[in-house]
């Protein structure tokens, strides 16, 4: 039995942004969803926490245990890598033993900003990525045409043309990994564009 079994509950991630709480009831898992974003800096994500009114929303396991529930994710979510938002706690609940566990808002004059600079920092990277996979295609699609490429190596000295009728394995291995450099660059690319829609 892990450990998650064995106290039952758990916390995790869903793509890039989202978080959850799970419980086992009854042998099954329960989750609530948690919102989050991803952050470029020290702290890789800001948690939102439901307000009280808000949580009242949840399932009924769930409705009435906030703070417990938000103790037990800041205890696996913790900081400096995570900050939170929204960590009021309903009113008498300060005094309680569960409440004094979870960490207070750490304040931060740029705080506000930090989400919206992360998006342009992940638009610049995917911006990179593409810029690359469009220099690995134009690279195979001239060396195919040509009947020559250039020799991919690090090292400037050892760089040299490769001709396809004198050298056709040297010739075909460089043309297949500036190909494998472009697909990967591509996909990453197009995996980071998605998320930054969302």
């Amino acid at each position: 039995m892990n450990t998650d079994e064995r106290r039952g509950w758990r916390v995790g991630h869903t793509g890039r942004d989202q978080m959850y709480y799970e419980e086992q009831h009854q042998g099954a898992w329960e989750r609530i969803d948690v919102d989050g974003e991803m952050l470029m800096g020290r702290a890789h994500h800001v948690i939102y926490f439901a307000t009280p009114a808000r949580w009242l929303e949840y399932p009924p396991w769930a409705r009435d245990r906030r703070d417990e529930i938000i103790a037990r994710i800041t205890s696996e979510f913790r900081e400096p890598d995570y900050e939170y938002s929204g960590l009021t706690a309903a009113a008498g609940a300060a005094s309680s033993p569960v409440a004094s566990m979870v960490a207070p808002p750490r304040a931060s004059a740029g705080k506000a900003a930090s989400p919206r600079a992360g998006k342009r920092a992940l638009r610049g990277v995917t911006l990179g990525l593409l810029v690359l996979a469009a220099a690995m295609g134009w690279l195979v699609t001239r060396g195919v045409t040509r009947g020559e490429t250039t020799l991919p190596l690090k090292q400037a000295t050892l760089r040299r043309t490769v001709s396809r009728e004198q050298e056709p394995a040297t010739f075909w291995l460089s043309i297949g990994v500036y190909a494998g450099i472009g697909a990967g660059a591509l996909a990453i690319g197009a995996f980071l564009a998605r998320e930054g829609r969302r």
